[in-house]
């Protein structure tokens, strides 16, 4: 008499659950196959998102040496006057710096008000690209640097920091009733003067008589104008940007 055959427990058909050597190996061929083809994808993709931080970073610790006109924010040179030597004076105020300058005209600061970058954990860590790697800066450029992994660099900004901008001044005189454009029959006397930082200390220009423009250090300026016959004032604070950019004020005297 002829005995049943065993089966494997749990399969009614009688057949194996399990993988065959030459299926584990195809199996193992196709991840290995889709790893090598994933990893450097997201390798790149890595890269990309880093040199993408690294760019903005730069964006952001430039705005910090120059200034940002939409927020209407000096940065280091507006209280300096000058560009930073190295990137640590960004955060940290160094022998040669010179403390605020004490009681400024209309307020404007001058001299070393940092930390002027938003640095996270440690005052310095700005100054390492997205790899950990230290940025180059030239200080008679004030253009920063990044050697990328692949071999190129990324320097920004484009070209080299001119912190010099232009101002017209447009002065408008009380006549009773209302302002009136200014004319040199109306005030013979009139003086304008201009202050901004000098290597962190406060300099002022006196020019008399009405000034078409001014060519100056970018940042806050504290402008003030004066006639004495008939005695009428008029003084303000204005942003000047850099890179030869223009910036208008209309001075109302009264």
């Amino acid at each position: 008499m002829r005995r049943p055959s065993a089966r494997c427990s749990g399969s009614p058909s009688g057949f194996s659950l399990g993988f065959s050597l030459i299926e584990v190996i195809v199996v193992l061929a196709v991840i290995s196959i889709m790893a090598s083809m994933a990893v450097p994808l997201a390798a790149k993709v890595i890269d990309q998102s880093r040199t993408e931080a690294t760019r903005k970073q730069m964006e952001e610790i430039y705005k910090a040496i120059v200034g940002d006109p939409a927020l209407g924010t000096a940065g280091y040179v507006g209280d300096m006057g000058r560009l930073p030597q190295n990137l640590g004076q960004l955060n940290t105020r160094l022998p040669g710096q010179p403390n605020p300058f004490p009681n400024p005209s209309l307020g404007v600061r001058m001299g070393w008000w940092g930390p002027y970058v938003n640095s996270g954990f440690t005052l310095q860590s700005y100054q390492n690209d997205a790899w950990g790697k230290q940025y180059g800066y030239d200080p008679l450029t004030g253009r920063l640097t990044s050697n990328l992994p692949d071999g190129t660099s990324l320097t920004y900004p484009p070209s080299q920091v001119l912190f010099n901008g232009t101002l017209f001044v447009s002065l408008y005189l009380w006549n009773g009733t209302a302002y009136i454009p200014y004319q040199l029959a109306d005030c013979p006397s009139m003086t304008v003067s201009f202050y901004y930082s000098n290597n962190g200390t406060q300099n002022s220009v006196l020019i008399p008589g009405p000034p078409d423009n001014v060519f100056s250090r970018s940042g806050l300026h504290a402008v003030k104008a004066t006639c004495t016959a008939p005695a009428a004032m008029g003084q303000a604070v204005v942003f000047v940007p850099g890179n030869n950019q223009q910036a208008k004020l209309d001075l109302y005297l009264r």
